[in-house]
């Protein structure tokens, strides 16, 4: 998309056009064709092309860690540590501060939206909400969570990963570098009601803790090759860079 400018990464529905190719050597045309084609959303997530799960990674795009709405929400949550810091791994403490931010979502009144998925399949796209969309709509189906919560997560220095399992996605986060200790959340549960809490003696954010956890465990257990993790530090290494 980059030869062709920013104004593709504004398109929110799929566009005829036709496109013009031209070879020239010295000032000779030697190549002259033109067709056309349809440019799709920018939001429009290509999960495969050629084979399942070929283009996985490049979720990580939608990954946007510096948008103004992002740091909105952190702001939020530095107010509920005592510390009113969140310094990443430079604070031992990551679950406190992965807490912080998961109930600032909370409070920014995001919930989730069911949509059905089927990640992998060959040829399927999806449209994928920013971050700044779900929060502003307070509105985040699995995929759009595990997004909103890895580009949170990324921009104060930890290391974000997206979980894909059949027909789901939640998010975990390493609790140190390059660590193998992972917090796995699910995401779903961001909008669940206060009453759920008391009823259980349980925090929305702890049950949201044991639910990706139970989730990673029993996928990785009963069908490891069914599990996508998709590295987003990784991915930044491979060159797949924020959308925005």
């Amino acid at each position: 998309q980059t030869p062709f400018g920013i104004r593709l990464l504004n398109t929110y529905s799929t566009i005829p056009t036709t496109i013009l190719l031209k070879v020239k050597v010295d000032d000779k045309i030697i190549f002259d064709e033109s067709k056309n084609i349809k440019i799709r959303p920018a939001d429009d997530m290509i999960w495969s092309l050629h084979t399942p799960w070929d283009t996985e990674s490049l979720i990580a795009a939608w990954v946007t860690p510096n948008n103004e709405i992002v740091e909105k929400v952190l702001s939020n949550a530095k107010e509920k540590l005592w510390s009113r810091s969140l310094s990443g791994y430079q604070n031992p403490d990551v679950v406190s501060q992965v807490k912080a931010i998961f109930n600032a979502v909370r409070n920014a009144k995001v919930s989730y939206v069911n949509s059905s998925m089927s990640f992998g399949t060959l040829g399927f796209t999806q449209r994928v909400r920013l971050p700044q969309e779900s929060v502003l709509q307070k509105s985040a189906n699995c995929i759009d969570g595990a997004v909103l919560f890895a580009s949170l997560f990324e921009n104060i220095g930890l290391e974000p990963l997206i979980v894909l399992i059949p027909g789901h996605a939640f998010v975990g986060v390493r609790l140190a570098p390059n660590s193998r200790e992972t917090l796995f959340i699910e995401t779903t549960l961001i909008g669940r009601r206060v009453l759920e809490s008391i009823l259980t003696l349980e925090s929305t954010f702890d049950a949201a803790v044991k639910e990706g956890n139970a989730k990673y465990n029993k996928a990785i257990t009963t069908n490891p090759s069914s599990v996508h993790i998709i590295d987003i530090k990784k991915a930044r290494e491979d060159g797949i860079y924020p959308l925005w």
